[in-house]
């Protein structure tokens, strides 16, 4: 279980700095993927942008997550089982231990990456998918007629597949304009659940 911890933990850091365009580079460190993932993501709704109290108490919550996960290293280190096993018969943490460490982990994880996700429906991911903005692509299909040799051809696929940054440019102009709220698709990532891409880019 506390190997399965850092493991989600480096996970979500890496994913939230790639779809933000952050690279990682080969071999980074834990507390160096938590740093950085904290620093792309804004962590307090604009509502609370001028309480100070908020803000500072949020950042120190989650300023604490760099000490969660040293903790999570080093137990895992010293009491997870790894890849060659070990003494049967060696002493080990009670399991209430273990189990501390998942929940804050599935806790503290859930939140950021949540944030991170919010965040993003606003101010478009370096890294997303065609389909992942349905209005947006509905706006340009509407828009915007495109046949070729009598055969209709979807605006918004075409400029997604072909000129990438061009519909990226689109899609945060598009965001700007009041009224264009996104369209969520399926509920919040959640405490305890595994995220998954199931749609073609």
């Amino acid at each position: 279980m506390l190997t399965h911890c850092r493991g989600i933990f480096e996970t979500v850091c890496r994913t939230i700095l790639a779809d933000r365009g952050v690279e990682c580079g080969h071999d980074p460190k834990p507390n160096w993927l938590m740093s950085e993932a904290l620093k792309t993501v804004k962590l307090t709704p604009e509502t609370f942008d001028n309480d100070s109290s908020v803000n500072d108490g949020v950042r120190d919550v989650l300023g604490g997550l760099n000490r969660l996960l040293n903790g999570v290293v080093a137990l895992r280190n010293s009491q997870g089982v790894g890849p060659h096993g070990r003494d049967a018969l060696e002493a080990v943490l009670d399991s209430s231990y273990a189990e501390l460490v998942a929940q804050a982990t599935d806790s503290a994880i859930a939140l950021l990456y949540r944030l991170h996700r919010k965040q993003a429906e606003n101010d478009p991911l370096k890294r997303f998918k065609y389909g992942d903005h349905p209005d947006f692509d509905r706006y340009i299909d509407e828009n915007n007629r495109v046949v070729i040799e009598d055969t209709p051809i979807l605006a918004s696929r075409a400029l997604y597949h072909a000129e990438v940054e061009a519909y990226r440019q689109k899609l945060v102009e598009f965001r700007l304009r009041p009224g264009t709220e996104p369209i969520a698709e399926g509920e919040d990532f959640k405490e305890g659940e595994a995220t998954s891409e199931s749609r073609d880019g």
